[in-house]
């Protein structure tokens, strides 16, 4: 069976399948360069939070070891005055404090018992207080007494109110023998706010803050130590950047983030929308070049009325036919089909009807054909069949004998009835065809001289 010929090419068949299948493509390529240029971003970001929270853990390391390195004075004079009066003690803790406001209190506890504390205004609770006795503060006693060395805690909720971290230093005399006395200790309680904002870990009031920051590690124990400082998701967020910040006895631990301002989500969403957009764009623009590209293909290769290939479409396709019926001598037999009448009709029942005769040939002549066959309009009547692998006799003639008798069936849907009559002229392609034009011509003069047999 003959189908309706159709401009070459999957592409132009399909202009609005190809237009998605585009668009998708450069979708995929801006989303593509999208991700590419944000991990580039990001890794940026990165960077540069990165060498930010390297300089705010060197400002906090330097802020805090520097408060609690003074704290080994108070030892070292407890060393060299193992008799001092209150009084004297109270000038060294006053010259601490006045060096470094953040200290909040120093106490001496000998025999881990405070017996001291400056300043004692405010701070008189705590005189007594006995480290073995109190639950929160025994371990990091026993620590200290363990290690002798200095132990950070905190920070923790202080005795006398408010929280600290406490640096305490054990105090241990070298006896003759070289051994060691443990003595008592000195606790140093400091305010962390100042130093945490003096670090840069806390915004001044009024202004923005373009980072958050988050500590853990209470009592020095590092990672595995409590928050206490800042939000606890900060630690489990990939994109925050953790580092340690090293203390006398023990390690903090450090995340920070840039605050979120949505800013970059909005951003981030208009970028996708713009790469959507152009990639519509893209698509539309080639389904519509494509559907205009065989629109003009079609206009040039096919007939509009009978949606047979046109004078132009049937060489392009013959002559390939005819050359390899030379080369290969197979058989090729042209048919040249001409409506007897026709003229006739069109004048007595009006184009609309001769245009329903036309169609009703041109149908015809595609159910009889074979899909290898080219099949023509190319006249206002006259209508071309290359038929490859086909010589003339019985089946030929058969074929003939087909085509006239479905084409000079009654035309459905015509009132009055009209029965169309057709003239057939063979030609098969041999010496005598040195082209395909001169196939052509035989199939025409055989045709009108069918013609002049009936009339």
């Amino acid at each position: 069976m003959m189908k309706r010929l159709r401009a070459p090419g999957l592409l132009f068949r399909h202009p609005i399948m190809i237009g998605v299948l585009a668009g998708m493509i450069i979708l995929l390529l801006l989303e593509s360069f999208i991700l590419i240029e944000r991990d580039r971003r990001h890794q940026a970001e990165k960077a540069a939070s990165q060498a930010h929270v390297a300089t705010i853990r060197a400002r906090l390391e330097s802020e805090l070891n520097a408060t609690l390195s003074l704290s080994l004075g108070v030892s070292s004079f407890i060393l060299s005055k193992p008799d001092f009066s209150p009084d004297q003690f109270a000038q060294v803790a006053a010259a601490l404090i006045r060096q470094r406001p953040s200290i909040r209190s120093v106490a001496v506890a000998p025999d881990n018992v405070i017996r001291m504390i400056h300043p004692l205004a405010g701070n008189e609770r705590a005189i007594g207080l006995r480290y073995m006795d109190t639950p929160r503060q025994r371990d990091a006693v026993l620590r200290l007494m363990r290690e002798k060395r200095p132990v950070v805690a905190g920070p923790i909720p202080l005795v006398q109110g408010g929280t600290g971290i406490i640096n305490r230093i054990p105090v241990l005399f070298t006896e003759a023998d070289g051994d060691t006395r443990y003595w008592g200790l000195v606790s140093v309680a400091i305010n962390p706010m100042p130093i945490f904002k003096q670090a840069g870990l806390l915004a001044e009031p009024g202004q923005l803050a373009t980072m958050e920051y988050a500590l853990r590690g209470r009592d020095g124990l590092g990672a595995r130590g409590e928050v206490f400082l800042g939000s606890a998701n900060l630690f489990s967020d990939a994109s925050a950047v953790l580092t340690d910040v090293v203390i006398p006895g023990g390690e903090w631990q450090l995340a920070a983030r840039p605050v979120s301002t949505g800013a970059a989500g909005a951003w981030a969403w208009l970028i996708h929308g713009l790469a959507l957009s152009m990639a519509i764009a893209v698509g539309a623009l080639l389904a519509a070049i494509l559907s205009a590209h065989y629109r003009i293909r079609s206009m040039a290769l096919e007939d509009s009325l009978t949606g047979l290939g046109n004078r132009h479409l049937f060489y392009l396709r013959g002559q390939d036919l005819f050359n390899l019926a030379k080369r290969s001598g197979r058989h090729l037999t042209l048919l040249n089909m001409d409506l007897d009448r026709f003229k006739e009709i069109n004048d007595s029942h009006g184009h609309e009807v001769g245009d329903k005769v036309l169609t009703h040939a041109a149908d015809c002549l595609r159910a009889c054909l074979r899909e290898t066959d080219v099949l023509a309009r190319v006249g206002g009547d006259e209508f071309l069949a290359l038929l490859p692998d086909t010589g003339t006799g019985p089946t030929l003639d058969a074929l003939l004998d087909r085509l006239r008798a479905a084409i000079e069936a009654p035309i459905p849907g015509l009132d009055p009835a009209i029965v169309a009559r057709v003239s057939i002229g063979a030609a098969a392609c041999s010496d005598a065809t040195p082209d395909l034009e001169a196939l052509v011509r035989l199939a025409d003069h055989a045709m009108y001289r069918h013609k002049r047999a009936v009339a």
